[in-house]
């Protein structure tokens, strides 16, 4: 974990600016409807007319984004 600050703010920041940069608008819409708005999965479905399994998989594919991003060091972002 090179790339995860030791304080909450300090990680909150870096999630912010991976969700900013690196997740597409949909996956950044969907993790803060899922995770701040505390929306259900299903709830967000039916707001945008999909099924589950696609909102499901547009969360999945976000959370991995920032996991993925987190895990980087400075350098290895840049690069990618």
């Amino acid at each position: 974990m090179r790339n995860i600050p030791n304080e909450l703010e300090g990680k909150m920041d870096l999630v912010r600016k991976i969700m900013d940069r690196e997740l597409t608008p949909l996956q950044r819409d969907t993790v803060i409807k899922y995770y701040i708005e505390d929306m259900t999965l299903a709830q967000i479905a039916q707001e945008r007319y999909v099924n589950v399994t696609t909102v499901w998989r547009s969360l999945l594919g976000a959370m991995r984004r920032i996991r993925r991003f987190a895990l980087l060091d400075e350098e290895e972002c840049e690069e990618t």
